[in-house]
């Protein structure tokens, strides 16, 4: 409708975003930033954590650490004190999860946390599902490259950073990236490499209202918040003015 006569849109489209870590990270900064920003209202936002590359050296400690993390999370209806989780919303965002999870298991993936369903009791009537961790992912899982929109997380190991930013950015999504390094220069520098319209540094939080929001290639058009938004839609014009 909008095509028909030119109209002006900003399109947010969603995302499939990878997060970073490298062998020098915080893990006590990184881990409960990435369990946070995973699953939050159940990975039902367009900018979560969906895939996380971690350097080989900390690989191990990294998902042990992130899956008990994972498993600690409380799913429930929302209404009940330290509820972390609540529901899916419908059953259509539902099977996403769990086609990613069997598509993960049946490549080779391991399950550190989650994976199957929750029933019995308040669970039976809603579509609710664990936080879960698939470990030693491949590029070939739909978990590594379509958005799950929901609380499942790809984690594989990586060997060089190149490797990682090459994984990271091949996808048609670019809406945010995450890097953990205590080397800010290297950190920065991969900001600046990765394909995303927005990079979190060492701490996920909310995207701030005084900055535009918005993705690379097929994560969108245009941007959101901050005057950018706004410039987006205003017009521009030049007067050539003579005074003689």
């Amino acid at each position: 409708m909008a095509a028909a006569t030119n109209k002006r849109i900003t399109l947010e489209m969603g995302g499939q975003s990878a997060a970073i870590v490298c062998a020098d990270a915080n893990l006590d900064v990184a881990v409960p930033a990435l369990v946070r920003h995973s699953f939050a209202n159940s990975g039902q936002f367009c900018y979560r954590v969906n895939r996380i590359y971690v350097e080989r050296g900390v690989y191990q400690n990294f998902i042990d650490r992130f899956g008990m993390g994972a498993a600690a999370l409380k799913v429930g209806n929302g209404l009940n004190p330290g509820c972390d989780l609540g529901p899916m919303v419908n059953e259509e965002i539902f099977s996403t999860s769990v086609d990613h999870v069997a598509d993960a298991l049946a490549k080779g993936a391991k399950l550190m946390a989650g994976g199957t369903r929750l029933s019995g009791g308040g669970y039976d009537r809603g579509f609710f599902f664990p936080p879960t961790v698939l470990v030693d992912t491949n590029p070939a899982m739909k978990i590594m490259r379509e958005e799950t929109f929901g609380p499942v997380v790809g984690v594989m190991p990586f060997d060089s950073l190149s490797e990682a930013i090459e994984m990271a950015n091949d996808s048609p999504f670019g809406l945010a990236g995450y890097v953990f390094s205590s080397d800010l220069a290297v950190a920065l520098r991969v900001s600046e490499e990765l394909e995303a319209g927005s990079v979190w540094v060492n701490d996920i939080h909310r995207s701030y209202n005084m900055v535009p929001f918005g993705g690379y290639k097929e994560s969108g058009l245009g941007r959101e918040k901050s005057h950018y938004g706004l410039e987006a839609y205003l017009e521009l014009k030049t007067i050539y003015l003579s005074t003689a």
